[in-house]
């Protein structure tokens, strides 16, 4: 059993308490996790932290350890601190969609496309997942 932490969720950003899970997921201690990613155990529990910027080196190689997309992490790191969201994302930020959508793909057993998807290829996937052209829009074009 992993000794007990001195770090609480409320003082943790939405990476750190994710961190913390995980150890409690997996029965492993801080120092343990930042020996398998090989990260300094200072840089990791800083990591957890809010209003912290972890590298995006120490979120490859915690992510490699954790057997999840490094993008997942970034997101869960700066979660919160995209500013001035339009009145109609509601609830549904670009964070938790771009979340879903690795989640969806590791769910799958898919790896990323060897080549980045042409514009015309992400316009027909966003309407096939009930994306709408804006009113007023007579093409629909991205950008």
């Amino acid at each position: 059993m992993p000794a007990r932490l001195q770090i609480k969720s409320e003082d943790c950003s939405p990476l750190g308490q994710f961190i913390l899970q995980y150890l409690e997921e997996q029965g492993i201690s801080m120092n343990h996790l930042a020996e398998l990613a090989g990260v300094p155990q200072p840089r990791l529990r800083g990591a957890c932290f809010k209003g912290t910027c972890p590298t995006p080196e120490t979120l490859r190689k915690l992510a490699r350890v954790m057997g999840k997309h490094h993008l997942e992490l970034y997101t869960l790191a700066y979660e919160g601190r995209v500013e001035n969201l339009p009145d109609e994302a509601d609830d549904s930020s670009l964070d938790v969609l771009i979340r879903d959508l690795l989640e969806t793909a590791r769910e799958l057993g898919l790896t990323r496309p060897a080549m980045r998807p042409s514009k015309a290829k992400i316009r027909n996937a966003l309407l096939e997942l009930g994306f709408q052209p804006k009113t007023g829009s007579k093409t629909g074009k991205l950008g």
